[in-house]
C-alpha cells in the first residue's frame, strides 16, 4: 500500500514556489522583488527547494546582453497529488504531478448509493493509479476531495452537503482515506476547486482576480481575489444556485441532459454531451441562448461587484457546448459595457474539459499551507 509523504514547507518557500509556477521560466533575480525577500534569502530558499526537487534550473535564457540568465522552473517529478471529484453522474480521480500535468486520469459512472461504496470503489481507482509507471516512483503528498457543499461553521469537520448527496459521509470519506493512505486529505467546494484548477491553467497562472462559473447538477461559482479563494462567511461564497428557483428550468448541466432526454436524444452518460455540435442544431441552439440569458445577469453582477479579469465557464459543461455558451455571455456583457468606460473582462470556456474540480482538488495538496500560513482548503483532515 503507498503511503503519502507530505511535505513540510515554510512559508517563505511557498511563496518563492507560488511566483515560479506563475511565471514559468524566471530567473532568481526576478524572484526577490516578487516575494519581498532579499536576493540573499532567495538565493538560499532557491537552493532549498532544488535540494528537496520541488525547483530546478532549465536552459540559460539566450537573446540577453551578458551573461545569459538561468531560469528556474517547477520540478514536476518532484511529487504527485491525487484529486477527487463527484460531479454530476460521474466519480473522477486524477493524479497530478507538481507542474500541474496529468498523469493519470479516470472518470467512472456513478450516481452513489452509500459512503461505504464510494469508499470502496475509490480504493480499487487509488491503488491501480499509485501502482501506474509515471506515478508510483514520485513522491505522494496527499489527497484532495472536490464536493458540493460547504462547511456549516468555520474551522469545524461539518460539511454540508446538497440533498442530491444526502446518503454522503463526508468524514467517514475523509477519514478512511487519511487511515488506509495515511495521506492529508484536503476537502474542498466543488466550485472553489475548479477555480483553483483554472487558476493555475495556461495563460491564466498571470490571472489574480478569476471567476469559474460551474455547471454541474446545479450551479455555483468559484472566487478567486488577490490570488486566492474567496469563501466567504460559513465557506457559502458562491452559493448562487438559491437565484435560479429549482423547480424551474435552470441554466445547469443536469437541465440540459433532462432537455435533451426528452427530445429523444441519447444521453446516458455525461461524455455523451460531447459527442453534439452546438451549430445547426435547433435543440442545442435554444438551450444555449436561454441558458446564456439566465446566466448574464449572475455575469453582470459578478463583474460590477468583484470586477474580475477572466470568467470561465467550467464544470460538466464539455467544451463544444461551454465555448458558444461563453462566447454568448461575452456578447452580451460587452454590448453593455461599450456605453461605459468600464473595461471588457474576458469570459472564456474551460481549458480543462469537465476536469476542473478533480484537477483542483488535486492542487490542494499541492499547495498545502497557503502564502499566510492558514490551509488552503476549506477543510484539512490529517493522518492519523
Amino acid at each position: 500500500m503507498t503511503e503519502a509523504t507530505p511535505l513540510k514547507l515554510n512559508i517563505s518557500q511557498r511563496r518563492v514556489l507560488d511566483v515560479v509556477r506563475r511565471h514559468a521560466k524566471i530567473p532568481r533575480a526576478d524572484i526577490a522583488p516578487l516575494t519581498g525577500q532579499t536576493p540573499g534569502a532567495i538565493s538560499r530558499l532557491v537552493r532549498e527547494l532544488i535540494e528537496i526537487e520541488l525547483l530546478c534550473e532549465l536552459d540559460r535564457i539566450s537573446g540577453m546582453r551578458g551573461q545569459p540568465a538561468l531560469p528556474l522552473g517547477i520540478n514536476g517529478s518532484g511529487g504527485v497529488a491525487i484529486g477527487i471529484s463527484l460531479p454530476y453522474g460521474r466519480l473522477d480521480v486524477v493524479a497530478l504531478d507538481y507542474a500541474g500535468s496529468l498523469l493519470a486520469v479516470r472518470k467512472i459512472p456513478f450516481d452513489g448509493s452509500s459512503t461505504e461504496e464510494l469508499c470502496e470503489l475509490l480504493a480499487q481507482q487509488l491503488d491501480g493509479i499509485l501502482q501506474e509507471d509515471n506515478v508510483r516512483n514520485l513522491r505522494f503528498t496527499g489527497i484532495g476531495l472536490a464536493i458540493p457543499g460547504h462547511l456549516r461553521v468555520e474551522q469545524t469537520n461539518d460539511f454540508v452537503v446538497p440533498a442530491t448527496l444526502s446518503w454522503l459521509d463526508v468524514n467517514e470519506l475523509a477519514t478512511m482515506l487519511t487511515n488506509t493512505y495515511k495521506s492529508p486529505v484536503f476537502v474542498e467546494n466543488i466550485a472553489n476547486a475548479a477555480a483553483i484548477a483554472e487558476m493555475y491553467a495556461g495563460e491564466n497562472a498571470a490571472v489574480n482576480d478569476l471567476v469559474a462559473i460551474n455547471l454541474g447538477h446545479g450551479l455555483g461559482c468559484g472566487l478567486v481575489l488577490s490570488g486566492r479563494v474567496h469563501r466567504g462567511l460559513g465557506g457559502i461564497a458562491g452559493e448562487v444556485g438559491s437565484l435560479f428557483p429549482p423547480l424551474q428550468p435552470r441554466p445547469s448541466v443536469h437541465d440540459l441532459v433532462m432537455v435533451m432526454r426528452s427530445a429523444g436524444r441519447r444521453v446516458s452518460e455525461m461524455d455523451d454531451l460531447s459527442s453534439y455540435s452546438v451549430s445547426g442544431d435547433a435543440l442545442l441552439e435554444a438551450w444555449v441562448e436561454r441558458a446564456a440569458q439566465q446566466l448574464y445577469e449572475l455575469v453582470r453582477m459578478i463583474y460590477l461587484v468583484t470586477a474580475p479579469q477572466k470568467i470561465v465557464v467550467t464544470g460538466m459543461l464539455p467544451d463544444n457546448i461551454a465555448t458558444p455558451l461563453a462566447a454568448r455571455l461575452a456578447v452580451q456583457l460587452s454590448e453593455e459595457m461599450q456605453a461605459t468606460v468600464l473595461p471588457q473582462v474576458q469570459i472564456v470556456p474551460s481549458q480543462l474539459a469537465t476536469l476542473a474540480s478533480a484537477i483542483g482538488g488535486a492542487w490542494l495538496p499541492i499547495e498545502g499551507e497557503g502564502l499566510d500560513g492558514k490551509d488552503r482548503a476549506a477543510w484539512l483532515v490529517t493522518k492519523t
